[in-house]
């Protein structure tokens, strides 16, 4: 099995799937860190992913005593989730992110397949990717954290990003739980910057946009 440097391991995605919508947990949202933080970007897909519990514990700061029950629930979960894509030509893709997720009681670890259609967004990739260490994310105690940080990563070398309150919605899973403008504020946008702030060494601000009366963009720097 190969080994990884386990505090050095990067998190690469096309921009495409670094924007998809998505709803996860944040044991899921972190096994699949976990699962693509294990591909070279650069090669082919590997026919499995192998995470063990005692390296998903180190990861996340996790207690070794709970973290393998944690990684068989977060496994059978994703073995479920959907992956929303939207295309630049307007093209909507629904993908499963996995096809096949194995584990045996005793053995301390889990194996996962990532399904065939999202490896383009994975692997042999040349341009139009994200990148940052799976480290710099390891504090986080809130997916939605998480997800924001992803989102601006992209964004890293120009330090904003402008986006419509409907697209961040959808990016963080959460277009049908709060419709209006202040819920989504306080429930996710706030908390998440909140963190952000707290645990890396970025400084977050946001400021938004109208049209007309109704808060339409949020302008992250």
């Amino acid at each position: 099995m190969e080994k990884h440097n386990q505090n050095n391991l990067t998190v690469v995605k096309h921009n495409h799937l670094n924007r998809a919508s998505y709803t996860m947990t944040l044991d899921e949202r972190r096994l699949i860190l976990s699962c693509i933080s294990r591909i070279n970007p650069r090669e082919t897909m590997p026919d499995e992913i192998t995470v063990h519990a005692s390296d998903f514990a180190h990861h996340w700061g996790i207690n070794p005593k709970y973290a393998y029950d944690q990684l068989k629930e977060a496994r059978q979960n994703l073995y479920d989730r959907n992956i929303r894509l939207h295309g630049d030509d307007g093209k909507i893709t629904d993908l499963r992110w996995v096809y096949r997720a194995s584990y045996a009681d005793g053995e301390g670890y889990i194996s996962m397949a990532f399904s065939p259609d999202i490896k383009p967004y994975l692997t042999e990739l040349k341009s139009h990717f994200t990148s940052y260490h799976l480290m710099e994310v390891r504090n986080f105690k809130s997916g939605h954290a998480i997800r924001l940080y992803e989102l601006m990563m992209q964004y890293k070398n120009t330090g904003w990003m402008d986006e419509s309150v409907t697209d961040l919605k959808e990016m963080f899973g959460v277009a049908n739980n709060y419709p209006a403008w202040g819920e989504f504020q306080r429930r996710v946008i706030k908390p998440a910057v909140k963190e952000i702030n707290a645990v890396t060494n970025f400084s977050v601000k946001y400021t938004t946009k109208k049209r007309g009366r109704k808060i339409s963009r949020v302008v992250f720097t």
